[in-house]
C-alpha cells in the first residue's frame, strides 16, 4: 500500500509540474461524472504554483479496491501539493463511460489527466482530443496508444516470471513438484493483468 501511495504521489506531482508555468482559467464546470470526489489543499504549506490546479483522476472503475486505495494517495498528494484532484471514473468498467469522463474533464478546464485506460485503444480517441486541447496525460497503471507526460505501472512480465520462480520455489518446499497450475486473467485489453 505505501508502494502505490508512493507512486500516486509521484504522479500528482508530475502532473502538477507539468502544468505550474501554464496560465490558468476558470472556465464552467461541467456535469459530474459518476464517480466524483474533489479535494482542494486548504492551509497547505505547499502552495499551488501561479493558479488553481486542477487534474482529473480517471481509473477503470470507482469500486474496485485497487482504485479506491489510488485515489486516498492522489488525495493525499493534492493536500500536500496544494492542487485540486478530482476522482471522475466510472462506477463499473465501461469505455462509453470513462470517455465521457475524460470529455468531462476536458469541459471542466481540467490541466492535467492522470488515467489508468480500460485498453490500448478503448479511450485514445477522446485522449488525443484532451491532449490535443493541451491537457497532460499521465498514466497509472494501464496506458492508452497516445503519447503521454509519464507512466507509472508495473512490469508485468518481469512480475509474472517472479510470481512463477516464488511459486515453483513454494511448491518444491511443500513436496510439490508436479500438478496442474490456472491462470485467471480479468481483463485482456490491458496491460495490467496476467
Amino acid at each position: 500500500m505505501k508502494r502505490k501511495l508512493i507512486a500516486m504521489f509521484s504522479c500528482v506531482a508530475l502532473a502538477a509540474a507539468s502544468i505550474a508555468g501554464c496560465s490558468s482559467s476558470k472556465p464552467a464546470e461541467s456535469a459530474a461524472a459518476p464517480a466524483e470526489t474533489t479535494k482542494a489543499a486548504e492551509g497547505s504549506e505547499a502552495a499551488a504554483p501561479s493558479g488553481d490546479i486542477k487534474i482529473a483522476l480517471i481509473t477503470m472503475d470507482s469500486i474496485d479496491q485497487h482504485w479506491v486505495t489510488l485515489n486516498e494517495g492522489a488525495q493525499k498528494a493534492a493536500a500536500e501539493l496544494g492542487v485540486t484532484v478530482t476522482f471522475m471514473s466510472p462506477n463499473t468498467k465501461d469505455d462509453a463511460q470513462q470517455i465521457e469522463c475524460v470529455n468531462n474533464a476536458v469541459a471542466g478546464g481540467y490541466q492535467a489527466i492522470v488515467v489508468a485506460a480500460n485498453g490500448p485503444d478503448a479511450i485514445s480517441s477522446a485522449l488525443k482530443e484532451a491532449a490535443g486541447a493541451g491537457v497532460k496525460l499521465v498514466y497509472v497503471d494501464s496506458p492508452a496508444n497516445v503519447d503521454a507526460e509519464a507512466t507509472f505501472s508495473t512490469d508485468n512480465e518481469a512480475a509474472g516470471k517472479t510470481a512463477g520462480e516464488e511459486m515453483i520455489k513454494a511448491l518444491e518446499a511443500a513436496g510439490i513438484t508436479s500438478g496442474k497450475i490456472g491462470i485467471v486473467n480479468v481483463n485482456a485489453a490491458t496491460d495490467s493483468t496476467v
